[in-house]
């Protein structure tokens, strides 16, 4: 059995509290300095665009960074012969057969995402990791390798940027 752990990324969720995080921080902001002249007023009177720049650094993205990490959840999974078990916290175990795995695929719709396919095109469980992008090569190989798959590399270009996007078939 082979075990892989990390983060996962949840964009909508993530972009929800982003955007809820903000609003909340201008609003209390806005509330300490009565309102949104004076908050300007502040900010041009404070002198050092780099000072400025740092304390908002400290003050409003820090804490943005940490609490991202805690709602962010930890996520193992474990693949033998047999099926995939992928657990996390606070949430049922998901135990997928390999046998229901007919295609899976690379950063096509996201960058950093393995999705995981049946016999009829649905998609059955995506696995996006925040950080280290050879787990999902090492989950997609250990599937692979236990059935039979043929790999198809390409590319696709995000923001200018070529990306390497790969995709498994079932042999049949």
């Amino acid at each position: 059995m082979k075990t892989f752990q990390f983060k996962s990324h949840n964009v909508k969720k993530g972009l929800i509290f982003g955007f809820s995080y903000l609003i909340i921080v201008f609003t209390i902001f806005s509330l300490i300095y009565g309102g949104i002249n004076r908050m300007a007023d502040a900010v041009n009177d404070f002198g050092s665009a780099k000072g400025l720049g740092f304390l908002v650094a400290i003050i409003v993205i820090g804490p943005f960074v940490v609490i991202l990490q805690i709602i962010n959840p930890k996520i193992e999974v474990h693949i033998d012969s047999q099926h995939i078990l992928i657990k996390q916290k606070r949430k049922p175990d998901q135990d997928i057969l390999l046998e229901d795995i007919y295609s899976m695929k690379i950063n096509h719709s996201l960058v950093n995402q393995l999705q995981l396919f049946d016999r009829q095109g649905q998609l059955i469980i995506t696995i996006h990791p925040q950080q280290d992008m050879q787990i999902i090569y090492g989950i997609a190989a250990e599937i692979a390798q236990q059935r039979s798959f043929v790999q198809q590399k390409g590319s696709k270009k995000i923001f200018g940027n070529p990306i390497e996007t790969m995709s498994y078939t079932r042999k049949l």
